[in-house]
């Protein structure tokens, strides 16, 4: 799909309530300690970065020297405890890089400086799927009670969740599987913790690791007596699906031995999947493309469109023009901003099965209707050319919008330039920009600091509202 970045302020403020809400306790106190904070700024952005986990290294020693090349890093060491003193980091862990997966670019920074981290994120864009070292203690590790507790954590270890997080959540539930297979001596699980997070509907949080005696040490109030003590704690992965498939279980078995270093006993099941999907197609004519095809994979009736000319349409929530070629069995799609997708295409019957090139499937079923008459090219873009001047005059001015606070304004000025800016907490931004319809309701921006953007709009009267996959309807009054 095309991505047209945009200011996304009011999804931004959902996202990082739902991170934050969903990742649970402030694993932080005098004696035992990490940090992690999840930041999700989505300012004139389209997508979130993957790696949204910053993670802050120990003041002990280094276990090892700093690296001095990263770009080919494989390995990394992570700190996931302490041992019976303030000064001395006895958990540790050699975290391997997957086959065809990389360290985060934080990961790797933080590990050329310190030579080691507190937290390790892999992701793999081509098998889609991200995964983070993370520690989950019992609650006896704490030196007071936390607000609340990581789901995982309160079902593994004690069954029960925390009122306050119980408020928020509902039907928890949690299956533990064992993998089979061992890492530094302890059983390496799977768990699968299912729960309902407010009005965000059903989610599940997978954890691969194991379970392991934790060494820790608190001071006697009043005393200031230092006590050597031990509870139980989770060492492993939060693994995340990038797709709309979930990870099986051998995928996360496999990826749990890739990591730790050890044998899963698991072939790779992404090479076998991609093996079996590439399989020989028969070609297809571009006859047999003409007309709409609506989605049978999803409940969101997304199309297709393909018109005999060699244009067409994609519609989800909104609609995407591009024009499109196939050779043999093969459809590519442009779009805008030089976006392009590209499928292998099967057609059974009055199915179309486009695969694109992470082995992503959808079908479509061929809608009812006819397919369009035959329009010459050279007219059809001469139409479209006429189309792109609908609203180049009305859009000329500045437009704020007012209901996310961050009042974010645009200004279109008639050569084709324009200024953009918002308000933030502790500043504000601003920057140049030119811009150019890509249809009669769709424009095209590109923003001087690199950033592209795009989106559909409606003007009526001095109120102009936008939309794209990540704002709906949003308004901006003219100024």
């Amino acid at each position: 799909m095309r991505t047209n970045k945009i200011l996304a302020a009011v999804l931004a403020a959902a996202v990082t309530a739902s991170m934050t809400a969903c990742s649970g306790a402030d694993e932080s106190n005098n004696e035992v300690s990490t940090s992690e904070s999840t930041t999700s700024s989505a300012i004139k952005t389209t997508s979130a970065d993957k790696d949204t986990t910053t993670a802050t290294t120990t003041t002990a020693a280094d276990i090892t020297a700093p690296i001095t090349d990263v770009s080919d890093a494989d390995m990394v060491k992570v700190y996931y405890g302490w041992g019976g003193s303030e000064d001395e980091a006895k958990y540790t862990a050699e975290i391997f890089c997957p086959e065809g997966a990389v360290f985060s670019e934080n990961t790797l920074e933080n590990y050329a400086e310190y030579g080691s981290v507190m937290t390790a994120t892999v992701d793999d864009e081509v098998n889609e799927y991200s995964a983070s070292s993370v520690t989950h203690w019992h609650r006896d590790a704490y030196s007071s009670e936390p607000t609340a507790y990581p789901i995982i954590a309160q079902l593994y270890f004690d069954g029960e969740i925390d009122a306050e997080t119980a408020a928020e959540n509902s039907g928890c539930s949690q299956k533990v599987t064992p993998l089979g297979f061992k890492w530094n001596g302890y059983d390496v699980i799977l768990i699968e913790t299912t729960y309902t997070f407010m009005d965000y509907g059903e989610q599940t949080d997978v954890f691969v690791g194991v379970e392991y005696d934790l060494d820790y040490w608190k001071a006697e109030e009043g005393t200031g007596t230092i006590s050597d003590l031990t509870t139980k704690a989770l060492f492993g992965f939060d693994v995340y699906s990038y797709g709309w498939d979930d990870l099986t279980q051998d995928q996360c078995a496999w990826i749990a031995g890739e990591l730790f270093g050890v044998d899963s006993g698991v072939t790779d099941p992404f090479t076998a999947s991609s093996e079996d999907a590439s399989e020989e197609v028969a070609d297809i004519d571009t006859t047999d493309l003409l007309g709409t095809w609506i989605d049978l994979t999803s409940d969101w009736e997304d199309t297709y469109f393909f018109d005999n000319g060699g244009y067409g349409s994609y519609t989800s929530g909104f609609e995407y023009t591009f024009t499109y070629s196939i050779e043999g069995n093969v459809l590519t799609v442009f779009y805008a901003e030089d976006d392009i997708d590209v499928f292998t295409a099967t057609l059974d019957g009055n199915t179309l099965i486009l695969v694109d090139e992470f082995s992503y499937e959808q079908r479509f079923s061929k809608a009812t209707e006819e397919a369009p008459a035959d329009e010459n090219k050279a007219d059809t873009e001469e139409e479209n050319e006429e189309d792109t001047i609908s609203y180049a005059d009305t859009i000329l001015g500045t437009w704020t919008e007012n209901d996310t606070g961050y009042y974010e304004t645009f200004t279109f000025y008639a050569d084709g330039t324009g200024h953009y800016s918002y308000e933030a907490e502790g500043g504000s931004y601003e920057c140049g920009f030119t811009y150019e319809f890509f249809r009669s309701d769709y424009i095209d921006i590109y923003y001087d600091d690199g950033d592209v953007g795009g989106f559909q709009i409606v003007i009526d009267g001095d109120t102009m509202t936008i939309r794209n996959e990540y704002v709906w309807d949003l308004p901006y009054t003219r100024q």
